[in-house]
């Protein structure tokens, strides 16, 4: 099994979660288990629920935690199911709770579900090892409309109406069906010196649409806030600007003392906090911790707590 990458900011996400004795703590995002196991060696008597979709992340981790016995618990889900599943274990109250949005290094160079342009691979993208719907479903299914809109939504790629139509054309003759195909598609039409950016764009928007992974961090925040005791804190790092935008927008929404009428402010109703935001800005990277783990780059870190 190929190695996970280097998780990132690690100390800076425990120091943020305060790790307490017999606390319940969740890792929405296991992958290699790094932030999973530092968390676990914070003290001897907390507890920690992991959730991952991918079932060779599971079992990797489950090597590395194995000896912490049954203070990890993995569970083999997408977060944002995290409250219904805890609730299947008995558990009602976390007191904290850690996402690391990143697509592992290990999906992106070692998967063969087709998340890098860089690896020829069949064109899934699906987190789940069982997913019914995939980027072949995307790429040959979707209109020209619709391509149009995941790319400039999803990928902030403003070719995104060239590209699409170009997909649409190229899929009357012969399906996509591989990462080389749509990679390859798209270099016809990109000059070079933009090929591989616009790359990363598209393949971003097409595995975002294929998992709903926006809907799934708004399901998660919401659901996690609710189980969240008073002192307990969310911790997220986000990598792209749409992600940290849901996070922002959903911390802020939470520490306001009213529901805003924004035509006739004298009509706001006022609304109990459920929230305070710890980081008024997102906490980013150092130059040392970017030349210890080059991943840290863009990361942007928002921690809030249940009050």
């Amino acid at each position: 099994m190929p190695d996970y990458h280097i998780p990132v900011l690690l100390q800076s996400c425990i120091d943020f979660l305060q790790i307490r004795p017999d606390g319940f703590y969740v890792d929405g995002t296991l992958g290699g288990g790094g932030h999973s196991a530092f968390i676990l060696q914070q003290n001897d008597s907390c507890r920690l629920f992991a959730f991952d979709m991918d079932r060779d992340a599971i079992k990797a981790a489950g090597i590395r935690l194995a000896e912490y016995g049954d203070r990890a618990t993995l569970i083999n889900d997408n977060f944002r199911h995290v409250r219904s599943a805890l609730a299947a274990r008995g558990i009602t109250q976390i007191n904290g709770i850690l996402l690391d949005l990143g697509v592992s290094s290990h999906q992106l160079d070692w998967s063969d579900k087709g998340f890098s342009y860089r690896f020829e691979a069949p064109l899934t993208m699906a987190m789940a090892d069982d997913a019914a719907f995939t980027a072949r479903d995307v790429v040959n299914g979707y209109s020209e409309q619709e391509l149009a809109r995941i790319f400039f939504h999803y990928g902030e790629e403003q070719q995104s109406r060239r590209i699409a139509r170009t997909i649409v054309q190229q899929r009357t003759t012969a399906p996509l069906q591989t990462t080389k195909d749509l990679a390859d598609l798209i270099r016809r039409i990109i000059p070079e010196r933009h090929a591989n950016k616009t790359l990363s764009r598209i393949f971003q928007a097409i595995r975002i649409e294929v998992n709903d992974e926006l809907n799934n961090l708004r399901q998660a925040l919401a659901d996690a806030t609710a189980i969240l005791a008073t002192g307990g804190r969310i911790v997220v790092m986000s990598y792209h600007s749409l992600e940290d935008r849901i996070v922002k927008d959903f911390f802020r929404d939470e520490a306001m003392d009213k529901i805003l009428n924004t035509h006739y402010p004298e009509l706001s109703e006022p609304k109990t906090p459920r929230l305070k935001v710890i980081t008024k800005k997102p906490y980013e990277a150092t130059d040392e911790e970017i030349q210890q783990n080059p991943r840290a780059r863009s990361v942007k870190l928002r921690v809030a707590e249940r009050i």
